[in-house]
């Protein structure tokens, strides 16, 4: 029984470190965005120039605490760092959860979105296990020969690798509502049959100096002698969110095109770019003659910015471009796609392809978007499957490794 309990706290912390530790590093980009969150939340803007590279050095540490816990290596530092670790966030978070200066902690990035009580109470489950495994500390196998030390290397090298090319390109796993295969205006919508919210409203009367809550059951209707103070409604159950809520899509007119662009027939391109000043410029002029070719063939191409009138005017003065603009909020865009500028090809809505402007498609691509689209999801699942394989020599090594060295 005690063998197990030691197993179970080592590797309840060490797969949730792994996990956290993976699905950050796969969207640096998306890690940076939420360490400027926590900058600009807790008042210290002048640190979000270390925004990514504090997001690759913490993705990178959480990886790897959680294989070194995994493997056996380094127990005796490790269990320490790991409290201290742990620790330090459970704090965070309770202050989080009660202050709610963020809307979430992005502690599990995209893949998994929990309120900042969910995350709370997850810190707190997972330290239990921290506690018990710093209790037992003592009673495990810590490998500290070249073996450990390469396998560590490795793996180092492996999830830092993953941080880099996730800055270079497009991320490999994308968790947001705009990755490649949906349809934006399903992704709008409340499908037919789904559970509706449910709303209780509260009224609050007084008569004779007595002051009392009703709902509408037992509501005074007869008694015109009680005088209205105030109201509340409140949600009862929740229904069916969309995972798209508030995204919309305004032009030079501030008419909002949304609806318009999510049920366009055919194919149609979207120029992401969030921040027209912080604009990739090698990038510009191959999209500006995508942009012209898609216009004789007659697909619409738009730049969606969240960048103002000045901004724009000085953009389009500088490059020449001619752009059909559309404009929406930033933090939006930086959902959109991991890149500034990037392109999204939509069919029927549904998108087909996205580019980060390192790798941007050539004019070729609008002769045929469909078999571009077919080609683009393979290069992605090429590329999972790849990493998949990287990741799985590297859970099979740690299965040898400690299958012959791990004694407990």
């Amino acid at each position: 029984m005690i063998a197990v309990l030691k197993f179970l706290c080592r590797l309840i912390p060490a797969v949730t470190f792994i996990f956290s530790g993976f699905v950050k590093a796969v969207d640096p980009v998306g890690g940076a965005i939420k360490f400027s969150d926590y900058f600009v939340a807790f008042h210290m803007d002048w640190l979000t120039s270390l925004s990514m590279p504090l997001a690759i050095i913490l993705a990178a540490v959480e990886f790897l605490l959680g294989f070194y816990l995994l493997l056996g290596l380094f127990m005796r530092q490790v269990t320490f760092l790991v409290l201290g670790f742990m620790s330090f966030f459970t704090l965070l978070t309770l202050y989080i959860a009660i202050f709610n200066p963020v809307s979430n902690c992005g502690c599990f990035g995209d893949a998994i979105t929990l309120t900042n009580w969910q995350t709370f109470w997850k810190n707190v489950f997972v330290m239990v296990f921290t506690l018990g495994m710093f209790f037992y500390r003592k009673h495990y196998n810590s490998h500290q020969n070249v073996k450990g030390f390469l396998t560590a290397g490795v793996l180092a090298i492996y999830i830092i690798s993953v941080s880099v090319y996730g800055l270079g390109n497009l991320p490999i796993l994308d968790f947001r509502p705009f990755k490649t295969g949906n349809n934006i205006h399903e992704m709008m919508s409340i499908p037919e049959g789904a559970e509706m919210p449910e709303y209780e409203t509260l009224f609050v009367l007084e008569k004779d100096g007595n002051i009392q809550t009703f709902t509408l059951d037992n509501y005074p209707y007869e008694d015109t002698t009680w005088v209205f103070i105030d109201s509340e409604t409140r949600v009862i159950k929740e229904g069916y969110v969309p995972p798209l809520q508030t995204f919309s899509l305004l032009n030079n007119q501030a008419n909002d095109v949304t609806n318009a662009i999510v049920t366009h027939e055919g194919a149609l391109l979207l120029m992401v770019a969030p921040r027209l000043n912080k604009i990739n410029n090698s990038s510009v002029m191959p999209l500006a003659e995508l942009s012209e070719y898609a216009r004789q063939k007659g697909i619409p191409f738009y730049c969606v910015t969240a960048s103002g009138a000045e901004e724009t005017v000085a953009f389009e003065s500088s490059h020449s471009v001619m752009f059909e603009y559309l404009h929406t909020d930033e933090s939006t865009l930086k959902t959109m796609i991991r890149s500034n500028p990037g392109l999204i090809l939509m069919y029927d809505g549904t998108i087909i392809g996205k580019w980060h402007y390192n790798n941007l498609p050539g004019r070729e691509m609008l002769s045929n978007p469909l078999a571009v689209a077919v080609s683009e999801i393979n290069r992605q699942k090429s590329g999972r499957l790849i990493l998949a394989h990287i990741l799985g020599m590297i859970l099979l090594s740690t299965l040898i490794f400690t299958s012959k060295t791990n004694k407990q």
